[in-house]
Parts: structure tokens; sequence; C-alpha cells
């Protein structure tokens, strides 16, 4: 009995080797003990910014002790008070609100972008890739730092300023990141099986193209997040990020800075939590990094 010829054009598309599985992953993920460090310091980030309100002994803009100013730690008052006499550790609890909003939330912001740019940058090539890959190439040339500081400066100092603001200038590294994969995915068997089959430009990008390179997106992100609160803290030790009082870490270690030599604690405490955040999401990028792509590890081992 013969079998009747496939037609080519009317077979399904060849589908993509299978990723690691995710049994695979978390095992080697739960393994990285400094990922586990860093994930269990995260999460009780979010919950002391989620309960914020509650797990704060004070409230952080009261100034309920007037004969206390820049009294250092003590059992009733942790970390102390900052020069105007208020609780430090309260004001350090809701800081954190702004730090996480503005790392989560800029970085959301940068990844849409930077998947949209790179992604059409990486999948149509000729003039549109040289065109977005200039502007990529001038926005990472560019001092970021300085380019915050203008915008900011000229937007005027807000939380929702500071989160477009960064969010929009950061997006270049994952526009580089995707552009790169996509343009060693377009001349894949399943996107050709699916141009050949009559699928658009915009569906073979969106449903094929971009899935395939979400992984390096995610490691990516976890380890931009905690760059992104350096310079939320950086904007707002300068006056350009949230406007005062409202407690950021940046904001109170501006505060301290003038007060470094009488009161040095005012300064230390937000440090230390600006360090165990950025530190924790660095473990956890890079634990990423290695339950899912376990080959780079073995890699850089060799090297």
């Amino acid at each position: 009995m013969t079998t009747a010829p496939t037609d080519p054009v009317l077979a399904p598309a060849p589908q993509e080797a299978a990723p690691p599985q995710r049994s695979k992953a978390l095992r080697r993920f739960l393994a990285n003990r400094m990922a586990i460090v860093g994930l269990v310091v995260v999460t009780l980030l979010v919950l002391l910014a989620l309960f914020a309100p509650v797990i704060a002994p004070y409230h952080p803009n009261d100034d309920l002790f007037p004969g206390q100013r820049g009294v250092g730690p003590s059992w009733e008052h942790p970390m102390g008070h900052d020069h105007l006499s208020r609780d430090l550790l309260s004001r350090v609890i809701f800081g954190t609100r702004i730090a996480l909003a503005v790392g989560i939330l800029s970085s959301l912001i940068s990844i849409v972008i930077g998947i949209v740019v790179g992604a059409l940058a990486g999948y149509f090539g000729g003039w549109v890739d040289e065109v977005l890959s200039l502007i990529i190439d001038a926005l990472m040339a560019f001092p970021l730092i300085a380019l915050l500081i203008v915008l900011a400066a000229v937007l005027g100092p807000s939380l929702t300023t500071t989160i477009v603001v960064i969010g929009a200038t950061v997006w270049a590294r994952y526009a580089r990141v995707v552009r790169a994969e996509v343009m060693s995915l377009r001349e894949r068997d399943f996107v050709v099986a699916a141009r050949a089959l009559g699928a658009f430009d915009r569906r073979i990008i969106w449903k094929h193209v971009v899935p395939n390179v979400l992984t390096s997106v995610i490691v990516l992100a976890s380890l931009q997040v905690g760059s992104i609160i350096i310079l939320e803290s950086a904007l707002s030790f300068l006056g350009l990020g949230v406007r005062p009082p409202t407690a950021t870490w940046g904001g109170i270690l501006s505060d301290g800075r003038a007060f470094i030599l009488r009161y040095p604690h005012i300064a230390i405490f937000p440090g230390i939590m600006i360090v165990i955040t950025v530190l924790a999401f660095n473990f956890i990028g890079d634990g990423l990094r290695d339950a899912l792509d376990p080959h780079q590890k073995t890699t850089r081992g060799r090297s």
C-alpha cells in the first residue's frame, strides 16, 4: 500500500526544539543557594512594601519626637531618628514601596518598548534595522544618568515622571538582545514554514518569534530591576525623583548627606537597604540564567 506524498505547503509547521522542562529548570534554580537567598529577600521586601502601613510603627512624615532630632538607634526606634526627628525605620519601610514600584513598573515599560523595537529591527532587517539600530546605539552611547537628569528636570519631579522617564530610557539593552535573537530565529524552519503557509508578518513575529526570546528577556529583567532602583535612588538623591516629604531611599540618603558626620545613621540604613535589594535581584537573575540556560553556565566554567 503506497502512501500519498505530503504537500510541504499544507504540512504543519515544524516544531521548534523543545525548551528545557519546567521541572528541570525549577530544580536547577532551587539548587542555587544564592538565588534562593535572593528570592527570600525579595519576597520579604514585597511583603514589607504591601503591608507598610501595618508594619511601620509610625507615620513616615509625622514629627512625633521634636526633642530627638538625629538621635541614634534605640530599642524603641531601631534605626533612630532623622534630622527632623521622624522615625527612620518607618521612612525606610515606606521607601521600600517607592523602590519596588519604580523598579518593577519601569522594567515593564522598558520590556514592552525593547521587545517591539528589537523584534521589528531583527525581523525586517534592511533600512528598518538600520534606523532602529542607530537609535539603540545612540541611546546606549549617551550617558544614561545625564539623560535622566535632563528629562526629570524638564518634566518635574514626581513618582509618575520617575517611572515613565526611567522606563522610556533603559529599553535599549532589551532591544539589542531581542534583535540579536530574532535575527537568528527569522530563518529557522518553523518561521519559514509559517511564512510559506501565508501567515502575516505580524502573526509570525508575535506568535512564533517573540515567545522564543522571552527567556532572555526575563533573565535580563531580573538583573535590570536592581539597576533601575539605583537610578531612582540617584534621582531622588539629586532632588529630581519623587517629591519630598514622600519617603524614598535616595531622598533619605540626600537628607543624611548634610549630617553624615553628626548623624551617620541617617545615610547608613537606606544605603544598606539599597545594597541588599540590588544584590537580591542580581542573585535571582544569576539563578534564572543558570536554570534556563545551563549551557551558558558550562561555558563560563570552562573559560
